[in-house]
């Protein structure tokens, strides 16, 4: 998009269109938005696994914008569980031609966030307290602020215990999303050093958090089960299928391995402060919200196994990164997370569509608008960014149009 490719190009022929990049290689058949269509069409229709399989499309996406929104990592997880609940209950307002599925989903988010906080707000104001005066309309509670920023130092101290191997095995496993088979796989190290390595930096980073924290740490069972190294991969959520069931069926007979558990569970949920674009909520949100939905519908909450698989990340551009998650080629629309590393630009364009935008982390200048996490840009079909570029490289969520002119 931006950057010495669009330079280089400009010697053949002129940049052409935004499709031009993004689809270069034909090699690559993009997600059509017409499975994404058929989903929430399902959900309609009263199918419980199509809205599984929604969430676990969209879920980080949304679970981190509302987080960057109240700054509070419960409040983000209640509002992420009302937003699919509500999903559930009205998926048959959804109108394709008003956007995308992705489009339609974040926009409830960003609106259920700010919609939250002034609820909050308006509680606080009814029962005022000394510092009342200092809360803002459509803005996080600065003591949540101020909370985030402490755990989020917290832990950034705490990584630093970890080798380089031992942090890999973690974002590798649980912000990739991978199983530790997965892991082993893309670092090529044997699974038994993945698994090692997983467990040495969650019991790392716990003590070193409770260090600065200046909490007691729990002593480890004298005795360990021959699982235990088992529960620290499912306390990352790192085990293939047939190992979390071994393991779900396994805790509760093993005391041991239940407190081994109980004593990881506030370092994973501590990982929503991690130094990453994207975040991820507790394991127990989805299982929440099918027992919510099956208390409403009746039938059990049964989640299903895992089906969808995300596209990978492209480079197309020095500095510039896109994962392509929905095309609707008939609407010349891309849904799709785009990355810009420090100083990268994506080059002037003049938009043939609506376009929307929400940043998930950094910051983002568009001409002379700078963007913080949380915050939304929509831009009219026939205007244009001048510039477009980021001091500290940012991650956002992009819809558009696949004909924006670039210049």
């Amino acid at each position: 998009m931006a950057g010495e490719l669009f330079e280089k190009d400009q010697h053949a022929r002129s940049p052409g269109t935004l499709g031009d990049v993004l689809y270069r290689d034909k090699s690559r058949a993009p997600v059509s938005e017409k499975d994404w269509v058929a989903i929430v069409e399902s959900i309609a229709a009263g199918d419980r696994r199509a809205l599984d399989a929604l969430f676990e499309r969209t879920h980080r996406l949304v679970f981190t914008l509302i987080f960057r929104i109240v700054s509070n990592r419960q409040t983000a997880e209640e509002v992420t569980q009302d937003l699919y609940h509500d999903v559930w209950r009205h998926a048959a307002r959804y109108d394709a031609a008003n956007g995308s599925v992705l489009g339609w989903v974040m926009n409830q988010a960003r609106s259920r966030a700010i919609d939250r906080l002034r609820f909050d707000q308006r509680k606080k104001r009814v029962e005022p307290s000394s510092d009342a005066a200092l809360l803002v309309l459509d803005m996080p509670d600065y003591r949540d602020v101020l909370e985030v920023r402490e755990q989020s130092r917290t832990l950034r101290h705490a990584l630093s215990v970890l080798t380089q191997g031992e942090r890999e095995a973690i974002e590798s496993a649980f912000f990739g999303d991978s199983t530790y088979v997965e892991v082993a796989a893309r670092l090529k190290q044997p699974l038994a050093t993945i698994k090692t390595r997983i467990r040495s930096a969650l019991h790392k980073l716990r003590q070193a958090m409770a260090e600065g924290s200046k909490e007691t740490v729990s002593s480890p069972a004298q005795t360990k089960c021959d699982l235990t190294e088992l529960v620290c991969a499912y306390a990352a959520r790192a085990l293939p299928a047939g190992e979390m069931l071994v393991a779900e069926s396994h805790l509760p007979a093993c005391w041991q391995c239940r407190r081994e558990l109980e004593m990881l569970l506030p370092t994973i949920e501590s990982f929503v402060f991690w130094p990453k674009d994207l975040l991820r909520p507790t394991a127990s949100l989805l299982k929440r919200l099918a027992q919510r939905i099956a208390a409403q519908a009746g039938g059990e909450s049964v989640l299903p196994p895992r089906q969808w698989s995300d596209p990978d990340w492209e480079e197309v551009a020095s500095g510039i990164s896109c994962k392509l998650l929905a095309t609707d080629s008939e609407e010349h629309r891309v849904s799709m997370l785009v990355r810009l590393a420090p100083g990268a630009h994506y080059p002037p364009h003049i938009h043939a569509g609506v376009e929307e935008l929400h940043l998930l982390d950094g910051e983002l200048w568009i001409d002379d608008r700078k963007l913080h996490p949380g915050e939304y840009n929509r831009a009219e079909p026939g205007t244009g960014d001048k510039r477009v570029w980021s001091e500290t490289g940012c991650t956002c969520v992009l819809v558009t149009s696949t004909q924006d002119a670039l210049r």
